[in-house]
Parts: structure tokens; C-alpha cells; sequence
């Protein structure tokens, strides 16, 4: 902690709370993502869809592979891609028909680490791979693209607020003594202008978050993607008016997580710990109707599986309903209700859909399964 007190003290001895998560996660010597381990997997800390089963690549690589189908040859983009195993899984999955299916691939990593490893763990992708540090350096490209983000948006940087009043303060990390606290101040603009633009009032003493930065971000990444595309956000979220329900999120949803257990103290252990705050799904559609890209849909992650393919997946790998109860057909079962599973991730994450051009009409009719 005393790197960070330091950083804090250098710049004034206080910061806001997007400044202070900035510092916490992405400090180039000191922030959790720096490092040259991947932090997510059932050896680390928390577990995304796609590193808690390979049924969640497979799957996506089957959506994927009707796409091009109906299309041409796909241009995957895939953003926060760590250390490449999202990519791994879906190459593997299309086996020696990849290049049936995508034209290129583009890595969007930060971490020079994770883009070294992924350099030479996919240094033999049977379609060629381009890395990039930033959405920025994404150039459209001429024909169908993909973009894949897993939880992209509830690890970006978030300013905290809590109800006053009738409006908000704003809630800044500063040091006391050696230590860090919350100091409350009058918002900046850029944070009030917010939650007047959402039309949100707190109650007093309601803690929330949001993400200024959501909307321009996601409007680069749809202009990246071109004129003919898909999108895909995987993540943990709600719309404007069950993010800010005091009743269900009263004191935010700001969490930390550390050997897959949850705390509510973003103020413990920073740079040690991952810190995450939900998506306002409102924020992406703001950018999506900006830039002229239509929403095929919002669901938990579970519905997504079913609607490209899950069952038939499985049929196909003779793990259905008829297959022999035999330890590969219970292991595969339980790999598949891990993502399913309507008390956890199935639920819990999802997955906003939003596309333009022609793709619009093939993203529909190749996720158009109706319940």
C-alpha cells in the first residue's frame, strides 16, 4: 500500500475515484493487471465465461462459423483479449476450417506481458494475427468484423458518488494519516452532468458509480468495427434504472475480488486485488445510436448459449441427451452448467448484442431461436 499513498500524496493527497482504480489496476509497476500472470482462471482470482469452460469458445466458434456462412470470412476483434485464451479456444474449435471462417484476427491488449504471450502462444494460427494496445490503433475493415469484449467495461475506472441533499457529492480517495479514507467534494462537471444526463436521483446517503468514460469508449470501438459488423459485450450489468434502485444497490456495486471471494473495500490492498463495478447498459446503447448500430438483443448469457447452438453442439459431439452417463458426459454436463446455471454466471452476465449492415440480418437470423 505505501506505493500507492505515495502516488496519491504526489498529487495533492487526494484523488478521485476513477484516478484512484487507475492507479490500483493499471500502474505500470504496482497495478493488478501489470503483472506477467494472468489474474483470472480457477487458479486466480475470479473466472470469465470463457476461461470457466471451453463450451463458451466452442459455441461462440459454431455462432461464428454461420456468420461466415451467410457473410464471408469474419474479421475477429478481440478486446482485453489477455492472454489470448478466448482466441486459443475459438481456433481450436474450427480446427482446420478457420480460415473458412475469419479472415484475421486483431488482439486488443494493454498488457505488453499478456501481448508476449500471446505472440508466442499463437504464433501458429492458422489465420493471421495482429496485436494492438489500444481500440485507437483498430482500423475498419472492408469486410464483415466481430468484435468480442468480455468484460471489458466493469473493469474500466468509475467515479463514486453518494446521495446529498437531493444531488451528490462526489467521493475522492485521500490519505489520513498514512492511511486512505473517502473525503467527500463538490462533483466535478463531467461526474453531475452524468446522472442529469441518465435522470437519476439518489436517495440520501445512496452510494453509486459511474462510468464517464463508457460511451466515448464504446462509440471508438463501433467505428473501429466499421459498417458491416457485430458486437458482442459480455458483462456484468443493469440498465440505468436497476443500476441506481436504491433498494437492490444501495451502497454501490463496487467490488473487489481476490481468490474468487468478493469484499466490498476497495480501499484494501490496492494493486492486490481486482476491483470491478457494473455496467449501465444505457451508456452502450447511447453510443450505439450514435453511430447508427441497431440492438438485436440484452440477455443472460445462458439465453445467448441456447440461441447459437448449445444443444446442437453437444448433440454433435455425442454428449445429448441420449449420450451414455459415462465420467466424459457428466464432466462435459457440469463444464456446461457452470455457464448456465440460472443461480450464477448463466444469469448474471450478459450479453449485449448490437449490429450494422448487412450484418444485422445475419446476426438475427443466426441467433434467432425462439423459446
Amino acid at each position: 500500500m505505501t506505493w500507492i499513498v505515495a502516488e496519491i500524496g504526489a498529487r495533492g493527497g487526494s484523488v478521485p475515484c476513477d484516478e484512484f482504480m487507475e492507479l490500483a489496476l493499471y500502474h505500470p509497476e504496482h497495478g493488478y493487471y501489470s503483472g506477467a500472470t494472468p489474474r483470472y482462471g480457477r487458479g486466480g482470482d475470479y473466472l470469465t465465461a470463457p476461461t470457466a469452460s471451453e463450451w463458451y469458445t466452442r459455441v461462440v466458434a459454431r455462432m461464428l462459423s454461420s456468420m461466415a456462412r451467410a457473410a464471408r470470412p469474419l474479421r475477429l476483434v478481440e478486446v482485453a483479449s489477455g492472454d489470448g485464451s478466448f482466441i486459443a479456444g475459438v481456433l481450436e474449435s474450427l480446427g482446420a476450417g478457420a480460415n473458412e471462417v475469419l479472415a484475421d484476427i486483431v488482439s486488443v491488449e494493454r498488457s505488453e506481458a499478456m501481448r508476449s504471450r500471446q505472440i508466442e502462444s499463437l504464433a501458429t494460427a492458422p489465420v493471421p494475427v495482429r496485436w494492438v494496445r489500444s481500440i485507437s490503433e483498430l482500423a475498419p475493415a472492408p469486410g464483415p468484423t466481430v468484435v468480442h469484449a468480455s468484460e471489458l467495461y466493469d473493469a474500466q475506472p468509475v467515479a463514486r458518488v453518494v446521495g446529498r441533499g437531493g444531488g451528490v457529492r462526489e467521493l475522492w480517495v485521500s490519505i489520513d494519516d498514512g492511511a486512505l479514507t473517502w473525503t467527500e467534494h463538490t462533483p466535478r462537471g463531467e461526474v453531475a452532468a452524468y446522472f442529469e444526463r441518465h435522470g437519476m436521483a439518489l436517495e440520501e446517503g445512496q452510494i453509486a458509480e459511474a462510468n464517464l468514460t463508457a460511451e466515448a469508449m464504446h462509440r471508438r470501438l463501433l467505428i473501429a468495427a466499421g459498417d458491416n459488423g457485430m458486437c458482442l459485450v459480455l458483462d456484468y450489468g443493469y440498465e440505468t434504472r436497476r443500476l441506481y434502485d436504491p433498494r437492490g444497490r444501495g451502497g454501490g456495486s463496487l467490488t473487489t475480488f481476490r481468490r474468487h471471494q468478493f469484499g466490498r473495500d476497495p480501499l484494501e490492498s490496492p494493486g492486490e486485488v481486482d476491483l470491478t463495478a457494473h455496467v449501465n447498459w444505457d451508456d452502450l446503447r447511447l453510443a450505439a445510436s450514435a453511430e447508427g448500430w441497431a440492438e438485436v438483443g440484452l440477455w443472460p448469457l445462458a439465453e445467448l448459449l441456447v440461441r447459437a447452438g448449445l444443444s446442437d453442439e453437444l448433440e454433435e459431439r455425442g454428449l445429448g441427451m441420449e449420450a451414455d452417463l459415462d465420467a466424459a458426459t457428466i464432466t462435459a454436463r457440469q463444464e456446461v452448467k457452470r455457464l448456465i446455471d440460472p443461480e450464477g454466471m448463466g444469469s448474471d452476465l450478459k450479453v449485449l448484442i448490437q449490429a450494422k449492415g448487412e450484418m444485422v440480418d445475419v446476426v438475427r437470423s443466426v441467433l434467432s431461436f425462439e423459446f
